[in-house]
């Protein structure tokens, strides 16, 4: 006769609660809980309610250009409709939408899944630059730094307003994320996968957008930082400079043939004004802009104590990591303000959202060299609860001009065969998308002049010349109605 089975028990008491003991104080098993939190939350908050909101004038932008029939049309069109760059985003809504069609929710849900991905992109990134330009106790730290990078991120209120928004800047993010931890790595361990991941992702984020060129200045800075410092014969860890750099140079290589179209199309931008809205700002800029990107002074105070006890925590052991997120940080800031001071104003916010991301690095180097578990969670709950303030009472409101009941309105005053004028015409591609098919040819640009048009939608009055908000009001006298952000006016 075959034996019983002996009942299995469960495990003492006294095990379990070591094993929680254990969790509890473990840093690796804290940092995948935060992180996992990071991306729950901040998918939630990327995807509540994304139809809100009007879609807005830049938006309308993008929607105009990536809905031509097809890809050479999409690549014409966005020429004409955002001079000056290359037209990877544009070609990768193109197919969203005609996958998912081009409803405001689903146009902008493209723009929630990447912010998404940036999520974990900067756990990923910010813990490899611990991992690969810190020590031994420094990459200790690295999963910490990485998840609560990845908290900040997900939770702060700029970056959860450009990850709702139907541009380009999230694909920007996410192609810069991947280039910063393979440049990480390339100096770390070199390797031709580690090159090739920075060049290729080096060319994606220019082809994005060319503002990605001043996280390639921040590079460049700290590549010859750490050149200086061999030279010098400082300690280095034995990071690589040269094939590192080879790396992001042949990025741009790739894209040389495509350059001096862009080039040409950039000058012509600039030649009829198409940035002359972008006005010089004070010198304190720099600090409003860091101050507004974290979420407000009491965030940004915190940010930055939190930053200096990291560096003060980790310098021996992660001297080089502090130096990279300062030149991640303070080298795009530099390059704007170079372009602005020596060829045109350029001081606007969504230009530097890389560079946030990396004071959201030097932040959380500092909450990671917190030693004590219970710290740890009061830092991570503060955050949050700091960060969620904000946040909350922008998504419960709709902070967009009424550009659906403005051009509903208008549409209603014109006859059917009339034109319906714009102004700025910047914004007419935002009315076409709020008319009916039929009527989309219908609407005309007024720019400054009086037009045939009986109806004008008007809007930009903070940004438009005076002369010309004049010259459209004394054209069109008659407010049918003010509008947030807008009016509906006729002759």
């Amino acid at each position: 006769m075959a034996a019983s089975p002996v009942p299995r028990t469960p495990p003492p008491r006294s095990t379990l609660a070591q094993t929680a003991l254990r969790a509890w104080r473990s840093p690796r098993c804290f940092a995948f809980v935060v992180a996992a939190l990071a991306v729950l939350l901040g998918a939630g908050l990327r995807f509540h309610q994304l139809g809100l909101a009007d879609l807005s004038a830049d938006e309308a932008a993008s929607w105009a250009g990536a809905s031509a029939p097809g890809m050479s049309q999409v690549v014409a069109l966005e020429q004409q409709l955002d001079p000056g760059k290359l037209p990877l985003y544009d070609l990768l809504l193109h197919g969203w939408i005609r996958v998912f069609g081009d409803g405001v929710s689903a146009m902008r849900a493209m723009s929630a899944g990447l912010g998404t991905i940036a999520i974990v992109l900067v756990f990923v990134a910010v813990r490899e630059v611990c991992n690969s330009f810190g020590d031994a106790p420094a990459s200790a730290v690295g999963e910490l730094a990485g998840a609560f990078a990845a908290l900040i991120y997900a939770t702060n209120f700029t970056m959860l307003e450009s990850d709702r928004t139907v541009r380009m800047y999230p694909l920007v993010m996410v192609a810069a994320l991947v280039q910063i931890a393979f440049l990480a790595r390339a100096q770390r361990r070199g390797g031709w996968f580690s090159y090739a991941g920075a060049a290729i992702f080096t060319a994606a984020m220019v082809a994005a957008n060319f503002t990605a060129c001043f996280l390639l200045l921040a590079e460049g800075l700290w590549l010859g930082c750490l050149l200086l410092a061999k030279l010098a014969g400082a300690r280095t860890g034995g990071l690589a400079v040269f094939r590192p750099g080879a790396a992001l140079a042949a990025g741009l290589v790739l894209l040389a043939p495509l350059l001096p179209a862009a080039l040409t199309s950039s000058q012509q931008a600039v030649a009829i004004g198409a940035l002359d809205w972008i006005k010089v700002q004070p010198l304190w800029w720099p600090y409003t802009m860091l101050r507004k990107a974290a979420g407000g002074h009491t965030l940004f105070w915190m940010f930055a104590a939190l930053g200096v006890f990291g560096v003060r925590r980790q310098w021996r052991a992660a001297r080089l990591a502090s130096g990279f997120f300062a030149a991640w940080m303070v080298g795009p800031i530099l390059g704007v303000l170079a372009v602005t001071y020596l060829l045109h104003p350029l001081e606007f916010f969504r230009y530097l959202l890389i560079a946030f991301v990396g004071m959201f690095g030097f932040a959380a180097l500092g909450a990671a060299s917190v030693r004590s578990s219970a710290w740890r969670v009061a830092v991570a709950v503060l955050l949050v609860v700091l960060s969620m303030r904000q946040v909350r009472h922008w998504l419960r409101y709709s902070h967009g001009a009424a550009w659906r009941e403005a051009t509903m309105l208008a549409a209603r005053e014109a006859a059917p065969g009339d034109q319906i004028a714009v102004f700025p015409p910047y914004c007419t591609n935002v009315v076409r998308y709020y008319l009916p098919r039929g009527r989309r040819g219908a609407v005309t640009g007024a720019d400054s002049q009086c037009t045939a048009a009986r109806v004008l939608i008007m809007s930009g009055f903070s940004i438009s010349p005076p002369a010309a908000v004049a010259t459209m009001e004394a054209c069109y006298p008659q407010v049918l109605a003010r509008l947030k952000l807008t009016e509906v006016r006729s002759r």
